[in-house]
């Protein structure tokens, strides 16, 4: 090694050089990570300094018009969220009594719609007039999760003389016409009755006369309509249009036979029960044949026998009124003749919490007086069996099988043991002839056979 130093000075200066150079590069070392170090801690403390940016939240934006209704004076609000996904459309009357109440029902449907499952909800308003009534009648179709629609109502009628909301007793009034509309719809009801695949017993729950069966409902000029909700009638909204002026009718042509629209229905009747014995042979013979029947009932008798004419009602047959005792309706005046039907009416009501839907009455002596103030139809037979007559089980099935026609009122009588001999037989021989039996409210009567 020439350059190795051969002097003990020169190895002593070599050692001090490289001494130094170690001592300088150890310098720059840490003055380097000295600043490395500063600006970390900048970076940190700028980090550190910098606003937190807020996170991004969907909001629950409501986007609310007005429109024109076709209505002067009347507005329609929209109310629209995305978020949620509804569309709201209700009437606005510019009455704030008025206006919450809507709301507040509006709002109860759009509550539930959003705690619910269901994907969509869409409200829209149709608006008929009948003088200085306004219905409104709100359509609400749901979409559920399963990808069905659900379409429901809501109405409301709106009274602008008075500014008020109306019920249905404050159009019907008085429960003469309340009974005359629960007529109507029922009948009305029945011939949407495809097929008969809906009882009557269901009907005539549905259509009893009460307020409170129809508050759902809205008027359009001469005419009132009534809306069942989904799964009352059928699976679907349904609704019943009747003209105001068939509400102040009187009921003054009896019925003979029923309009069978060509099939073979006949409606087997009976009169002057309950019988403690005869009826109860009867009601096990039509279930039996799974055969519905009419009952006109006497009030006398049924105070007598009250569990007898419950069990009719059990059954699922109708009941009708005979009178109270039997009596000749023909000779009385008509205000004694109309107390004799209404006594009759609250005793069969009393014992089996069903008002009779239809009269016949005794000897098919009618009180056209009478029929003049009723609300029930009179109903008379197209086929007289003449049980009461021969009381021999072989006549009366003779006499149907002679005179049975497609939409015969049968008359029979629920007092005599040989009219329940005979009643396996008339069914069994009905049929073998293709007839189903059905009750008197189920079809839309005929004035003549």
């Amino acid at each position: 090694m020439q350059w190795f130093p051969k002097t003990k000075l020169g190895k002593v200066n070599l050692a001090l050089l490289i001494v130094l150079i170690v001592l300088v590069g150890c310098f720059f070392v840490l003055l380097n990570s000295n600043q490395t170090g500063q600006n970390l801690a900048g970076a940190v403390q700028k980090i550190s300094e910098e606003p937190t940016k807020p996170k991004k939240q969907e909001v629950n934006k409501v986007v609310v018009t007005s429109l024109k209704s076709p209505v002067k004076g009347i507005l329609y609000n929209k109310e629209v969220s995305r978020a949620q996904n509804y569309t709201l459309m209700y009437p606005l009357t510019g009455v704030e009594e008025v206006d919450d109440a809507i709301q507040k029902k509006i709002y109860k449907k759009r509550d539930r719609f959003t705690k619910s499952d269901a994907k969509k909800l869409v409200l829209s308003v149709n608006t008929t007039t009948s003088n200085k009534k306004v219905s409104f009648i709100i359509k609400q179709k749901e979409l559920q999760k399963d990808r069905t629609v659900i379409t429901t109502a809501q109405t409301f009628t709106y009274d602008r003389h008075t500014k008020k909301l109306m019920s249905i007793q404050d159009i019907i009034s008085t429960d003469v016409r309340l009974n005359r509309m629960s007529k109507e719809v029922r009948i009305k009801l029945q011939q949407k009755n495809k097929n008969l695949a809906i009882s009557a017993k269901k009907i005539d729950k549905l259509t009893e006369p009460s307020w409170s069966k129809f508050n759902d409902f809205s008027l359009d000029g001469n005419n009132l309509k009534i809306y069942y909700q989904p799964h009352t009638f059928t699976d679907k909204l349904t609704s019943v249009t009747i003209p105001l002026d068939r509400l102040n009718q009187k009921y003054d042509v009896p019925v003979f036979s029923l309009n069978t629209h060509g099939k073979k229905y006949v409606a087997l009747t009976f009169d002057d029960g309950p019988n403690k014995n005869v009826t109860p042979r009867i009601l096990k013979t039509l279930k039996k044949h799974h055969a519905k029947a009419t009952f006109y009932m006497l009030g006398k008798s049924v105070s007598e026998a009250p569990d007898t004419a419950k069990a009719v009602v059990a059954g699922g047959h109708e009941i009708g009124n005979h009178s109270y005792g039997h009596e000749n309706l023909s000779k009385m005046t008509a205000a004694n003749a109309l107390k004799n039907i209404e006594h009759s009416n609250t005793l069969i009501k009393k014992a089996t919490g069903i008002e009779p839907l239809t009269i016949r009455p005794p000897y098919g002596a009618r009180n056209h007086g009478l029929e003049q103030q009723l609300s029930q139809p009179t109903v008379l037979w197209g086929v007289d069996t003449l049980d009461w007559k021969t009381r021999n089980a072989a006549s009366t099935l003779q006499a149907v099988q002679q005179h049975l026609y497609p939409g015969a009122i049968i008359l029979m009588h629920d007092i005599h043991p040989t009219t329940a001999d005979a009643l396996d037989s008339i069914l069994t021989y009905l049929e073998s002839k293709g007839y189903t039996c059905v009750t008197i409210s189920q079809l839309e009567g005929k004035a003549q056979p």
